[in-house]
């Protein structure tokens, strides 16, 4: 992957846009921490600045499987689930489980991040 190939996450959109060579190829909604952004360990909030992906969890999964605890629940979103568990925090499909780059791995000042974030399938991306 070269410099011009990245993920872009706009806190304010609530979108992730794909980028290779510079240019957006894809866009998806996504919902970032409800506490806003933030760099606090055990703040709820999403940090800002670089992140590599540390693993891609759900590859092989089917298309709408929900996941718990970073594992699938064996159940696979739908209508009629949704309306049963209307308060549950749905995360489906895949989730990139991303780390923070350190200020020499990105050779920039930018802030850091301990600890974990993860990205996954918004509910709105499907109905």
């Amino acid at each position: 992957m070269s410099v011009a190939d990245y993920l872009d996450i706009d806190l304010n959109a609530q979108n992730l846009s794909v980028i290779r060579n510079g240019e957006v190829c894809r866009r998806f909604v996504v919902s970032t921490a409800k506490n806003g952004p933030g760099e606090q360990v055990g703040s709820e909030c999403t940090p800002r600045g670089w992140h590599k992906i540390k693993a891609k969890i759900g590859v092989r999964a089917p298309q709408y499987t929900v996941f718990s605890g970073r594992r699938p629940t064996g159940e696979i979103y739908c209508a009629s689930l949704a309306k049963t568990f209307p308060e549950r925090d749905w995360i489906l499909t895949r989730i990139l489980w991303l780390v923070g780059l350190s200020r020499a791995e990105t050779g920039m000042d930018q802030l850091i991040r301990v600890g974990d974030i993860f990205i996954f399938t918004a509910v709105q991306t499907i109905w």
